[in-house]
C-alpha cells in the first residue's frame, strides 16, 4: 500500500506565559503539519517551518489521535504545497531517475524529501516512480479533490462517532476548497440536524439545491426538514390570562 498524502492540519496548544502557573496569561500556539497516512493504523506528520514547507521531523500518530488534535488547513497546503507538488510531478514525469533533488527548488525539494520518507516509513521502495504515483494520486491538479474527498471522508466518521463540533468544523474547512460543493453542504447539514440547529441545516440544504436543483436526496431532506420547523412552531404555549 502506497502512502496517501492528506493535506496540512493544524494542531492547537495552549501554552502559559509568565513566570508562575498562576499568573501567567495563556495562549494558543498554533502549528502547521503536513499529513501523509501510511496505512490504515498510521498517519505520519510533519511540521511546517515559517516558510511553510515541510520538516524532516516526522511524528506517527494513530487515526484517532489525528482526529482528536488536528484540523484541516487545506488552504495552507494549496498557497505552498500544492504548486510545488505540480511542479514536482511533472519533473517527476520527464525526468525520471535523472531528477537531481539537490538542484530543486526549496518548496519541491522539502516536499519530496519528506516522500521518500514517508515511503521509507510505509516499507515500499522509496524511489522516483512511487514518489510520482503518491503525487499523483494526492489531486494537486484538480484543484484539491482528492484532499477534499479525505476531509469528507474524515466528517462522515466523526459524525457517526457523534463527535459533532469537529465533524461540523472539519466539513466548513471542506467548504473552503469548495464553497458550492452541494455534497459537503449536505454533510454539514446533516451534523447541523443532528446538533438540533434546524435553521443553519435548512439553510445549507437550500444552498445545496442552488448549487444542483436536481440532489433529490436534498430536496428530500430539505422537506423534512421544514416539516419539523413547522411542527415545532405550533407547539408553542398559549398565553394565560389572569
Amino acid at each position: 500500500m502506497l502512502p496517501e498524502m492528506l493535506g496540512c492540519y493544524q494542531s492547537q496548544k495552549i501554552e502559559k506565559m509568565g513566570k508562575s502557573a498562576a499568573s501567567g496569561r495563556d495562549f494558543t500556539q498554533r502549528i502547521d503539519w503536513l499529513a501523509i497516512r501510511l496505512d490504515v493504523a498510521r498517519i505520519l506528520i510533519f511540521p511546517l517551518d515559517d516558510k511553510k514547507l515541510p520538516l524532516p521531523l516526522q511524528k506517527t500518530v494513530t487515526p484517532q489521535e489525528f482526529l482528536s488534535h488536528f484540523l484541516p488547513a487545506p488552504l495552507v497546503f494549496n498557497e505552498r504545497l500544492g504548486p510545488a507538488a505540480l511542479v514536482l510531478t511533472r519533473l517527476l514525469r520527464d525526468v525520471g531517475s535523472k531528477l537531481d533533488q539537490n538542484a530543486l527548488p526549496d518548496a519541491e525539494r522539502a516536499l519530496f524529501t519528506v516522500l521518500l520518507v514517508a515511503l521509507a516509513a510505509a516499507g515500499v521502495p522509496d524511489d522516483d516512480a512511487a514518489a510520482l504515483e503518491v503525487l499523483t494520486h494526492c489531486g494537486a491538479a484538480q484543484g484539491g479533490e482528492a484532499l477534499k474527498r479525505s476531509i469528507n471522508a474524515f466528517g462522515i466518521h466523526l459524525r457517526k462517532q457523534k463527535n459533532f463540533d469537529t465533524a461540523a468544523a472539519y466539513y466548513r474547512k471542506a467548504l473552503e476548497l469548495a464553497p458550492s460543493d452541494e455534497r459537503i453542504l449536505f454533510n454539514l447539514a446533516r451534523v447541523l440536524y443532528d446538533k438540533g440547529e434546524l435553521s443553519g441545516c435548512r439553510e445549507l440544504l437550500e444552498k445545496a439545491l442552488a448549487s444542483a436543483p436536481d440532489f433529490s436526496e436534498a430536496s428530500k431532506f430539505l422537506r423534512h426538514v421544514r416539516r419539523r420547523e413547522d411542527a415545532l412552531g405550533r407547539t408553542d404555549f398559549p398565553d394565560i390570562t389572569v
